[in-house]
């Protein structure tokens, strides 16, 4: 792809000239992160960024006066002029910096570098999330699952020790690295991040009522704004545990809002349904640690850990005190199996082998709840055998006597490892035949077979191939959850019934990706999903606005902003903050275009704000800014569907943080504008900030009526342009999302500071060539 010096414009790599004025094209080059080389605080050079999120971006560093590599998170979602918060802030790091364990992530420092901006040294980890390793593996060996638990427990552990809660566990926020002999070495990263931007007031919501955590692993107690306390991390913890087991997570819906409602209403979806294979014991264990009412759970996280543990180890039999033979810890409790310390001849059976079918019962007084061995116990666990005859369970202790247990699900206390109630059956069996074990398996093979066969050639509707996707990424087809992609972004779903299928593909961090797919019986379709990222780094932070539908305009207030009507669009970005004077400057001294006039509100305005944003340019000053950035001015639709729109509940606020008109979540009623980050309250659901308030914003649109609108203002046509959002000397009713002005576009908005930001649609080729660029 090639750009043109003089215009911006971009074009394909036939072109050699500029068709619209001739300058010799050159190749695109994607700007590059102006951070990277920089030094942080005097002593950190900045040398690879290796993440991104919604607080901030973490970086690869060198410490130049130790020599050591470090990780450094910048939190650029935290304001530098919010004192509470970087009192928070800089509270959570110091107790976070005093957890000591090994699988704690280690701080090595923190504070505020030169332009204000908090950041977080730690140490680098050299390794994988588990969120990746999951995605690649779907689901985990239940041992190697066990024992990354007791990994994060033992962090965690830690840190409840300090009185810290972790409140965003997540597979992301879990590093798997390699250390010593240890080829699964857990870190456990951001404690206390969440607590570090909550408001002073509350334990986890902020005033504007954004939830802090990623909700997916959420407790219920979390999600409704109560105080935490460690069983919050428990439950988080369970979720991570379930989605290793099963390669599913324990609540699914069509969108993150009805997940969220389903976790205050509604029971999990049992872990043996999402993994039929797994035993009884640790169903029961990851269970409880779901459990909607914190005091279900168990009351620390070691303790979680340790009876996740013990399920474990109770696929191990034990014989006359001492181990004899290990049963497949995912047996599923399908066969009846015998263990013996001595050879057992082949010629013996049982008495009357014919009645080995008779049903034995168990007396009322099995069926207790049971006690769980503490951690450290000496008693040996023993795990029960299902006998398939019967639905009760057998365990050997020796050669004379069987012990019977009752199936778990009747236990008054789900999260207990069962021990042995002794029930005396109706015959005694000494021994069990090896021809008798032998042949029962050989039946249960074929029938296996047998069910196999049929399978294969029964009606099992169309495959669904997905490709291209981010590691990680959910698959909803019809609203139901029906997988995760790999490492490699690939998806095989099977058994889709024939006909349309409605495909969703969802990450963290991207936009979601939708397709109609339609199959018939026996045939594989293949999806390539293209998902775009959430925020990209193109000349400055912008912020993606997905494509659908949303509802424009307003029948309740200013007759220009009538009628209401459905507009559909496709995917845009859109700059997160407004563009400031020291972008407009670098634009000026590139072009030779004069300096903008100072506003009223300061002498030395543009030369003494670099972050706050440029005003009194006119309507062509912003759209060639735009072009020389290779971006545009947005349409007035994208302006207020970035504004106005929440994509989850499906429906427009009044501003941009909802329907409360508080003036001050925006810089309304001032006397001058301020750094653009300054309100970190004044943001949209999609989290473009500034929509509101600091300075009022050129759109690209003459100032005409909606269609159907019947009002007559003489001044539509087209010698006016719009202008959207308030300007630092505006009330509350000129910031709402769908209130209209105009001006004319040879203004230089003295009279009403004006300035603007841009927007590139997805599909623009400079956008794409970032996309995929190589990381």
């Amino acid at each position: 792809m090639k750009t043109c010096p003089q215009c911006s414009a971009s074009y394909d790599d036939e072109y050699e000239a500029c068709p619209h004025d001739g300058a010799p094209l050159v190749q695109y080059v994607p700007p590059a992160d102006p951070l990277l080389g920089k030094m942080l605080a005097g002593r950190y050079r900045l040398v690879e960024k290796i993440g991104q999120g919604g607080m901030g971006a973490i970086y690869k560093a060198v410490h130049t006066r130790m020599d050591r590599i470090c990780a450094i998170k910048l939190l650029t979602g935290l304001s530098s002029d919010n004192e509470g918060a970087i009192v928070r802030f800089n509270r959570e790091a110091k107790m976070a910096s005093r957890i000591d364990n090994p699988h704690a992530v280690t701080i090595y420092d923190f504070g505020e570098a030169d332009a204000g901006t908090l950041y977080l040294a730690m140490e680098f980890i050299d390794g994988s999330p588990l969120s990746h390793v999951m995605a690649q593996e779907k689901q985990l060996e239940l041992g190697r699952a066990v024992n990354i638990t007791r990994q994060i427990a033992e962090a965690l552990t830690a840190a409840h020790a300090l009185g810290i809660i972790h409140r965003d566990l997540k597979p992301d926020n879990i590093m798997i690295t390699k250390k010593g002999a240890e080829a699964e070495f857990v870190k456990v990263l951001d404690f206390g991040i969440a607590k570090a931007v909550a408001d002073e007031a509350s334990d986890n919501v902020t005033k504007t009522g954004f939830i802090l955590g990623t909700p997916v692993y959420m407790s219920p107690e979390q999600l409704s704004g109560e105080k935490l306390d460690p069983r919050s991390d428990i439950y988080s913890l369970a979720i991570i545990v379930y989605e290793m087991l099963s390669g599913r997570l324990p609540f699914e819906g069509e969108n993150t809002q009805a997940i969220m409602i389903k976790r205050l209403m509604s029971d999990p979806i049992a872990l043996d349904v999402a993994r039929p294979s797994i035993s009884e014991t640790v169903r029961a264990v990851v269970m409880a640690g779901l459990s909607r009412d914190r005091e279900g759970r168990p009351a620390q996280v070691g303790l979680f850990a340790a009876q996740l543990e013990a399920a474990l180890n109770s696929g191990t039999r034990v014989l006359s005190s001492r181990v004899t033979g290990v049963i497949a810890e995912e047996s599923g409790g399908r066969q009846t199996v015998a263990w013996s310390s001595v050879p057992t001849a082949p010629e013996e059976t049982t008495e009357e082998a014919s009645n080995a079918g008779s049903t034995l019962l168990l007396s009322s007084s099995a069926l207790r709840a049971p006690t769980l061995p503490q951690p450290g116990a000496a008693e040996a666990l023993t795990s029960p055998v299902s006998n398939a005859t019967t639905g009760v369970k057998e365990t050997a202790r020796s050669e004379e006597t069987l012990k019977r247990v009752p199936d778990t699900s009747v236990y008054a206390a789900p999260a207990t490892i069962p021990d042995l109630a002794i029930v005396q059956p109706t015959r005694l069996v000494r021994r069990v035949s090896r021809r008798v074990v032998v042949g029962a398996v050989a039946v249960a093979l074929v029938a296996l077979t047998a069910v196999y066969i049929f399978a294969l050639r029964s009606d099992s509707g169309f495959t669904l191939l997905v490709t291209g996707a981010p590691p990680g990424s959910e698959v909803f087809v019809n609203n139901v959850r029906r997988g995760v992609t790999s490492a490699q972004g690939v998806e095989r779903i099977e058994g889709i019934g024939a006909g349309n299928a409605e495909v969703r593909i969802s990450r963290d961090g991207f936009g979601d990706f939708s397709a109609t797919v339609i199959g018939s019986s026996g045939e594989e379709r293949v999806v390539k999903a293209s998902l775009l990222p959430g925020r990209v780094d193109f000349g400055g932070s912008m912020i993606l606005v997905p494509a659908g539908e949303f509802i424009m305009g307003d029948d309740s207030h200013e007759l220009d902003e009538r009628p209401a009507h459905s507009i559909s669009l496709e995917a845009f970005y859109i700059d997160e903050f407004e563009v400031t004077n020291e972008q407009y400057r670098r634009f000026c001294d590139a072009t030779g275009r004069a300096y903008p006039p100072n506003p009223r509100s300061g002498q030395n305005y543009f030369t003494d704000n670099p972050r706050a944003p440029v005003m009194s340019v006119g309507f062509d000053d912003a759209s060639a800014y735009a072009r020389w950035a290779n971006k545009r001015l947005p349409t007035e639709e994208e302006w207020e569907k970035a504004a106005s729109w929440d994509p989850v509940a499906k429906k427009k606020r009044q501003w941009p943080w909802g329907d409360s008109p508080e003036k001050s979540l925006a810089n309304l009623g001032a006397d001058a504008a301020v750094p653009v980050d300054r309100f970190s309250s004044d943001v949209s659901a999609y989290g473009v900030h500034g929509l509101a308030g600091n300075a009022a914003e050129w759109v690209h649109a003459f100032y005409q009526p909606y269609t159907g609108n019947e009002m007559g203002d003489p001044n539509f046509g087209e010698k006016y342009r719009v202008v959207r959002g308030g300007a630092y000397g505006a009330g509350i009713e000129d910031a709402r999302t769908t209130h209209r002005e105009y001006l004319d576009p040879l203004s230089k908005g003295r009279a009403s500071p004006v300035g603007f930001r841009c927007a590139v649609s997805a599909s623009d080729p400079s956008i794409q060539a970032l996309i995929q660029r190589p990381r």
